[in-house]
């Protein structure tokens, strides 16, 4: 495969997210993995991988929406306090049994026949076709049980239980009809659909067990750095804090988190000691052969500089460089690459190699890789929410550190936002308006690539796209730190 050299111009962000659309669609079209069949429980967050179809109807049979009594409705017409209309209770139907087959109209002593029924339970049978349906069940509530010697001509050999109705009852009244909420061959999920717990309940309904889904996209995740240990001091990774070793690693643990949160299978290969390239090399090289991951990240030496020894390694492995560098802020070194596996089925992995400081990381992160994931899998791009920008600092000095102190700024490109050149990404806090009929954001207070606190309080990102100038109360796009689409700003 041939490589693209460095240049010293990068690339603007729209331009990157091209790119990783093609690579993705061409990714896509070169999977060869099928879809898996996985329980129900356990296709939430998941893709349908086709069309999920009703295999019975919802409910199966007409049943009683209420306790009460079911009944012909048209019987009641005339129903009132000065006309009552007399039902004698021919049995009692609960849920889950089966019912008995409905009786005549009337019975011998010319009076009409109901059913006390339970919520539920399924309405009565009729014996042949020409018999009427009852097709209506009375609140308990809205009836009288009244004594056999009230009812005119009721024989009490027949039963001496009664109820009078002094109101019409409406046709299909409390009554649940066969098939009313899901129909036997209904379509519940579109493939390509992404399922959610509260699809469970009507895939649950009609008996589904197990769901097609598409597979995960597998990405494994390194992270690198001389200085780097890692916390979980009893696992396979382990390192010791020292004095050449002091910062724990915090890329790992993100990605790992997060690539799950958006859909994607990660597996941590481990944090690569010291800043060896031939570290990296032997490493790649031995998953390249495996064939399980679409996509590989490394945090950190990624930088064109002399510390930044990723895409060197690519380039020896063969690996196509679709851009190093992109115009945007935090997150401008990252890189995008290409590799032909040396596995049996000769495939293509993706690979980004993204800048180690956490929070540019995490930039480079959702809005670089999530929109390939997306790509992959072809989904619509996250919607952002429009917000009112409140600017928080009065001074350069605040939002970028290296800056002269006290240099005065005005509320607008440069005051947080960064240069017009770039897109611009920063976190911040979405809330409700003082009056609550809009939403504002406000940038988080510390803006610095390797800070990691202002995570804790921040709840979105906010896009400042390139060459438009951001003044305090214009609308800015924000997208969600998390992968919950949903989320209610608070």
């Amino acid at each position: 495969m041939h490589t693209t050299p460095l240049t010293t111009m990068a690339m603007q962000y729209q331009a990157a997210l091209q790119i990783l659309q093609k690579t993705a669609n061409d990714m896509s079209k070169r999977r060869t993995r099928t879809e898996e069949l996985v329980p129900l429980e356990d296709s939430v967050g998941r893709t349908a991988a086709k069309d999920i179809l009703s295999p019975d109807s919802t409910p199966p049979f007409d049943t009683a929406a209420a306790d009460g009594f079911a009944l012909v409705s048209s019987a009641t017409i005339n129903a009132s306090p000065m006309n009552p209309v007399y039902f004698r209770v021919a049995g009692t139907i609960t849920a889950g049994e089966k019912p008995p087959l409905m009786p005549p109209c009337r019975g011998p002593d010319g009076v009409l026949q109901c059913y006390e029924i339970m919520v539920g339970a399924r309405f009565p049978d009729t014996a042949t076709e020409h018999l009427i349906h009852m097709d209506a069940c009375v609140w308990a509530t809205d009836v009288q049980e009244v004594s056999v010697s009230e009812v005119p001509k009721a024989d009490p050999q027949l039963g001496n239980r009664f109820i009078k109705i002094t109101k019409p009852v409406t046709y299909n009244a409390n009554r649940r009809r066969a098939g009313e909420d899901i129909s036997k061959g209904d379509r519940l999920i579109r493939a390509g659909m992404k399922i959610r717990s509260s699809h469970v309940l009507p895939l649950a309904s009609v008996g589904i067990k197990e769901v097609a889904v598409e597979p995960l996209v597998r990405v494994g995740v390194w992270s690198t750095g001389r200085e780097i240990v890692r916390s979980d001091v009893d696992g396979p990774t382990a390192t010791k804090r020292s004095s050449t070793r002091y910062t724990y690693d915090a890329d790992g643990p993100y990605l790992m988190a997060a690539l799950k949160e958006f859909g994607a299978e990660p597996h941590f290969l481990g944090l690569l000691p010291g800043d060896d390239p031939a570290v990296l090399e032997k490493a790649l090289g031995e998953t390249m052969a495996t064939d399980k991951f679409d996509v590989l990240v490394t945090t950190g030496a990624a930088t064109p500089g002399r510390s930044g020894f990723v895409r060197s390694v690519i380039e020896k492995l063969g690996g196509q460089v679709h851009f190093h560098g992109v115009a945007m802020r935090p997150g401008g070194t990252a890189m995008f690459a290409s590799l032909e596996s040396t596995a049996p089925n000769n495939g293509l992995v993706s690979f980004f190699g993204l800048p180690g400081d956490p929070c540019a990381m995490a930039a480079s992160f959702r809005f670089l890789i999530v929109p390939y994931l997306q790509f992959v899998r072809g989904e619509k791009a996250d919607e952002p929410l429009m917000a009112t920008l409140e600017l928080r600092c009065s001074t350069r000095q605040e939002s970028e550190p290296n800056m002269d102190a006290g240099a005065p700024v005005e509320a607008s490109m440069g005051n947080d936002c960064g240069p017009l050149c770039m897109d611009c990404f920063r976190h911040g806090r979405v809330t409700a308006s003082e009056d609550g009929r809009r939403k504002v954001v406000r940038m988080t207070k510390d803006q610095g690539p390797g800070k990691v606190y202002p995570f804790i309080e921040a709840n979105c990102w906010i896009h400042l796209p390139h060459g438009q100038e951001i003044v305090q109360g214009a609308m800015v796009p924000c997208l969600s730190l998390s992968a919950c689409r949903d989320e209610k700003w608070q």
